[in-house]
């Protein structure tokens, strides 16, 4: 019964208010908007302002130029060792470092990786080349490790402070994927 005496005193509310009808010609009106444009790409390290907390260095003078070690894939070849940093835990503690395993990259285009957080079993598989900015948009060329450890795909990857860094790759459903970082690699 309450909600029949609702119903009748809302149609009476609409019927009687005067605003009702205009309301509903100015939404019904179209509306012009401007053309949608994109803002021009910017390089991410170009213009950024980096502090000395990250101590973060870039070769190259100018705005916008590459280090040559990022685009030249054959610096990967070799052995690398997976170290875990030290990690404090407050009030003076710390987590020590940690040795985690170790990636070979074949010039032959074949690896072997063995990292302990994922499995104590060395993989052995083939690797390919990063398309362009497949890393996360990033302007490296990086080496792709097919069916790592977990079952996924792991990027051996220089980054612009010249460090070398191991990611692994979340797959999205389309095929694409989000590259988080695991460790930063050291030479053998």
């Amino acid at each position: 019964m309450a909600r029949l005496w609702g119903s009748i005193f809302l149609a009476v509310l609409l019927v009687a208010s005067p605003g009702a009808a205009g309301a509903a010609e100015i939404w019904s009106e179209p509306l012009q908007t401007k053309q949608w444009s994109e803002a021009e790409y910017v390089e991410p390290w170009t213009k950024a302002e980096y502090t000395d907390l990250w101590e973060v260095e870039l070769s190259g003078e100018e705005a916008g130029e590459i280090d040559p070690f990022l685009l030249d894939f054959a610096n990967l070849f070799g052995s690398w060792r997976i170290w875990l940093n030290s990690i404090p835990l407050g009030e003076g503690k710390v987590q020590q470092g940690l040795d985690q395993g170790g990636v070979y990259i074949g010039s032959d285009g074949t690896y072997l990786f063995q990292h302990a957080a994922w499995s104590r079993d060395v993989v052995a598989g083939n690797w390919r080349l990063s398309y362009p900015r497949e890393i996360n948009g990033e302007v490296v060329q990086a080496i792709i490790l097919l069916d790592g450890p977990g079952d996924t795909d792991w990027a051996v990857a220089p980054e612009p402070g010249g460090k070398v860094r191991l990611l692994w790759a979340m797959k999205w459903d389309d095929g694409s994927a989000l590259w988080i970082f695991d460790s930063e690699l050291y030479r053998d």
